[in-house]
């Protein structure tokens, strides 16, 4: 089990755990894809591919220098495979109240 970060649109972010990328699927609603986001060095997150432009936006994200959105549901992951800390979680908290 390891534990992650979900954000929904118009929700709370919450701490949940899972044991394996079927549990992504569910929380994403459908199939996911992995992006970063230039400020959350070593943390990913996972998103609905067919999300974009028809699911509610949840907040913004800079990939490789270029603004974009996340649609739909959110997993914040660590991105070496490992459960989120609570040191991660404190800096996700802060992304958000800054995007959100």
């Amino acid at each position: 089990m390891i534990t992650v970060y979900v954000k929904r649109p118009h929700e709370d972010a919450y701490k949940t755990e899972i044991a394996d990328t079927d549990v992504l699927n569910e929380l994403v609603d459908g199939d996911f894809e992995v992006v970063a986001d230039d400020n959350l060095t070593g943390i990913s997150l996972i998103v609905n591919e067919d999300a974009r432009g028809v699911l509610a936006n949840n907040f913004p994200i800079t990939s490789e220098g270029y603004l974009d959105w996340v649609y739909g549901p959110c997993v914040f992951v660590k991105a070496d495979g490992l459960s989120l800390t609570d040191t991660d979680i404190e800096l996700i908290d802060q992304f958000l109240a800054a995007k959100v």
